[in-house]
């Protein structure tokens, strides 16, 4: 199966793909974790998929026809902007299984659910902020909090934005917050920001949270926040300033550590800090920020740490210092930089 052209509807329709969300085995979990590392971008269609198909569960019933039929017309629906939207806490206490209901209440039902859905990720009802490789760009919200965005990040957020009880935006890429405290009817409004299946709640704070390659890390600079994770609230860890959390897919549990918050901050000034870092994560970063693909032809470098800062707008800086360090020959062709 060519999935490289799949949409996250696409996605939430295949039965691999639904068995690997659901029911997780060594195959499904290899292909899919080999699939994403080949194709990076593809990771933002994957997770709203994800999203998708933990809330929606396909009874064996229903033909590939129908399943397509299906999804033309919940996309119909979610295109009419006079369609009401159902919040989804707003269910019976008994529930029969999908399966056994008719099937206009299962559209309607998948229906509700993507509309919910779409308040987040529809642009008639959302605001996205996008940058470019090599852009850093800040933002004022409605209340008045400012969001610095690393390159290639992305921001978005209800435009109802304000009038919500609590401020929520979602953010892929890194960002640094510093929010305002804001009350609304004699009551605290919390600001709450979504990065993978983290959850980061804050009422007045500036704090960094990177958000790639299925990795999180959230470092406060000043005030507390609190980060729960939205699919075991028990794991859950309150951060004082000069702390740092994280989580990726091979280590879920949240753990603290104390660090020099400049390491995770300096870039919101336009300078690229860093302290004992592999060749291989720096590698990572150069392609995250500036589209480059840097290729270590030599493996014994990828291990190498180095130590130093280079200007963000500015790569080059860093490969001259990185050649004054090591005995390599760098060559670059275009956007691939090879290391011997």
């Amino acid at each position: 199966m060519n999935y490289l052209h799949f949409t996250e509807e696409d996605f939430a329709a295949d039965d691999f793909f639904q068995r690997w969300v659901l029911e997780a085995d060594s195959a499904s979990e290899s292909f899919w974790q080999n699939w994403l590392a080949e194709h990076p971008e593809k990771r933002p269609v994957v997770k709203k998929a994800q999203w998708l198909v933990q809330h929606i569960s396909f009874g064996e019933t229903w033909t590939p026809s129908e399943r397509s039929s299906m999804w033309q017309a919940i996309q119909a629906n979610l295109n009419d902007d006079a369609t009401p939207v159902v919040p989804l806490w707003e269910q019976p206490a008994h529930s029969i299984g999908w399966w056994k209901r008719p099937v206009w209440v299962v559209a309607a039902g998948i229906a509700v659910i993507l509309l919910s859905y779409a308040l987040i990720y529809n642009p008639l009802r959302t605001k996205e902020i996008q940058t470019a490789y090599g852009e850093i760009r800040q933002i004022t919200l409605a209340d008045g909090s400012t969001v610095t965005l690393n390159a290639h990040s992305r921001l978005h957020f209800a435009n109802d934005f304000l009038d919500r009880p609590s401020r929520e935006v979602w953010v892929e890429g890194e960002a640094f917050f510093d929010v305002v405290k804001r009350s609304a009817n004699g009551k605290r409004v919390p600001f709450v920001v979504h990065a993978n299946t983290l959850k980061i709640q804050v009422l007045g704070t500036a704090f960094n949270v990177l958000n790639r390659r299925d990795k999180v890390d959230v470092a406060l600079e000043h005030g507390s926040v609190k980060v729960v994770d939205e699919q075991n609230e028990q794991n859950t860890v309150m951060l004082k300033p000069g702390e740092k959390v994280s989580q990726s897919h091979e280590k879920v549990r949240l753990v603290k550590q104390a660090i020099q918050i400049d390491d995770y901050t300096a870039w919101k000034d336009k300078v690229i800090l860093f302290k004992q870092k592999s060749l291989a994560e720096i590698a990572d970063m150069l392609k995250d920020m500036y589209n480059l693909d840097v290729v270590i032809d030599n493996p014994a470098l990828k291990q190498e740490t180095f130590t130093g800062s280079f200007p963000a707008d500015s790569a080059e800086v860093f490969f001259a210092k990185l050649q004054r360090m090591y005995p390599i020959s760098i060559h670059k062709d275009g956007d691939v930089v090879h290391l011997k």
